[in-house]
């Protein structure tokens, strides 16, 4: 009865060690595998962990390079920095679909094309126009020749700005042209002015001694109020000082003209053509007397007594 019993128990006991190895076996090859995953994960991300860096020294070498280049062209203190649409891009794990690139194009062009080169620039504002140059010797030598034709005193500034930003050869000649055609009128017009100073100062060398006196005695009387005997004294002190000749000069003290200004260019704030015209010259005298001693009588009074006024 006991081997009836047993027999069954220990057939189960053989079926249940049988199913343990097997289960054994499961777990370890599951086990096996998982470690083979994890170990080609961590190559796998080795691979792209070496490539990403290889690449990141690929473009850095590129970059320093065309930085390298473009300073040899004369651009100054230049940097790279990167398209903010490329940079966005790159944070966010897109693919880049800024620029579609044409057949031709190296790896070294499209890299380049992911930056924004800039450098120092030299700055010039003219009519609220800025002119950009490269090197200072460039700016130094546009404002040399714009001297030429306009006397303002120009500023040169340092800015930053994106390379391939200076200012085109023909917009420095058409300022430059502009500001030549502004001087060679102003120029004209001032010959023009002078032509027509000589005219009149010449004609007023025809004026009598009659002429002239009749245009003082009408400033007298009229303008400032003075007697006929104030006038009487106004035309004896002028006869003995130029007898009223516009072009009487004292060659020792300098005086000049009908009241013997010194020196002559006083009487500029009458007139630039104080030197020949009789009329400028009577109309700076008068002030002179009335602002000196009041009226001619009291001028020739003092001439009087001391042979000068």
């Amino acid at each position: 009865m006991k081997n009836k019993i047993m027999e069954p128990l220990s057939r189960l006991w053989d079926r249940l060690r049988g199913l343990n190895k097997k289960i054994i076996v499961s777990i370890i090859t599951v086990i096996f595998f998982i470690v083979l995953l994890f170990v080609a994960i961590n190559a796998i991300s080795g691979k792209e962990t070496n490539s990403q860096q290889k690449w990141e020294k690929i473009e850095a070498n590129i970059i320093d390079n065309h930085v390298w280049e473009l300073s040899s062209q004369g651009y100054e203190n230049v940097t790279a920095e990167l398209n903010p649409f490329i940079k966005l891009e790159r944070e966010n794990n897109r693919p880049h679909t800024q620029k579609s690139f044409e057949v031709g194009d190296t790896l070294e062009d499209i890299i380049i094309s992911y930056y924004d080169y800039y450098a120092d620039y030299y700055s010039v504002t003219v009519d609220n126009t800025s002119y950009l140059f490269r090197t200072k010797r460039e700016a130094d030598n546009f404002l040399a020749k714009l001297k030429k034709y306009d006397k303002t005193s120009y500023q040169i500034k340092t800015i930053r700005n994106l390379v391939n930003n200076e200012s085109k050869p023909e917009d420095i000649d058409k300022i430059i042209s502009t500001k030549k055609t502004a001087y060679e009128k102003a120029q004209a017009a001032k010959a023009k002015a002078r032509a027509a100073q000589h005219s009149s100062s010449s004609r007023s060398t025809n004026y009598s001694v009659a002429e002239l006196q009749a245009y003082a005695h009408d400033l007298v009387i009229n303008t400032y109020g003075w007697s006929e005997y104030d006038f009487d004294c106004l035309v004896k002190l002028w006869n003995r000082e130029s007898g009223w000749n516009p072009h009487a000069h004292n060659k020792s003290s300098g005086a000049h003209g009908i009241p013997q200004s010194l020196p002559a260019k006083k009487m500029a704030s009458e007139g630039s053509d104080y030197y020949t015209n009789g009329h400028t010259q009577i109309r700076w005298g008068l002030k002179y007397i009335k602002g000196r001693y009041g009226t001619p009588s009291q001028a020739w009074a003092h001439s009087q007594r001391t042979g000068w006024y």
